[in-house]
This record gives C-alpha cells, structure tokens and sequence, in this order.
C-alpha cells in the first residue's frame, strides 16, 4: 500500500508540475503579446499612443475654448459699440428735430 501512495503522489505532483509550466508558457506568451504584439502594435504601444491622442485632443479643446471665450467677448464688446451707436444716433435725431422744431417756432414767432 505505501507504494501505491507514493505513486499517486508523484503522479499529483507531475500533473502540478505540467501545470507550472503550463501557465509559466501562458505568462511568457501573455508578457509577448503587450511587450512586442501579435503582428499588431503592441497594448503598450496603443496605451501610449492613445494618451499622446488624449493629450492632443485636449489641448485642442483647450484652445477651441479660449476660441470661443474670445469671440464671445468681441460679440459682446461689438453689440455694446453698437448699441452706443445706435443711442449716440437717436439722440442726435432727437437734437436735430427739437432744434428744427424750436427754430422753426422761433421764425413763426418772428
């Protein structure tokens, strides 16, 4: 019987052993594929080309925003121009009428 044991034993510890060498394949295949790839650019060369993306792209949404901050402060500046105008030109109607107006009384009245 101890034979028997022992042989089931080293049969337990062989099929532990295949199996170590198994995952230790599947790690060095795994370790590969992100180190160098598969034929395709490898995962860390695709991490590090989506962050040089990221980083571009919100750099770009940094400037569209300073963009727009800028164009909506020279809309706001230009309406207020243009409402200065506008104001500035009624009121000169305003002069121009009340003043042909009063001189037209003053030459009646003459």
């Amino acid at each position: 019987m101890p034979k028997k044991r022992e042989e089931a034993g080293n049969t337990a510890i062989d099929y532990l052993n295949r199996d170590i060498v198994n995952v230790k394949l599947e790690l060095q295949t795994l370790n590969k594929l992100v180190r160098d790839g598969n034929g395709q650019p490898s995962l860390m060369e695709r991490v590090t080309t989506l962050s040089s993306d990221f980083t571009h792209m919100q750099s770009e949404v940094k400037r569209e925003i300073e963009s727009m901050k800028e164009m909506m402060c020279q809309h706001h500046k230009d309406t207020m121009d243009k409402n200065k105008m506008n104001w500035q030109f009624k009121t000169a109607i305003w002069v121009a009428l009340i003043g042909s107006i009063s001189s037209l009384i003053m030459h009646f009245y003459k």
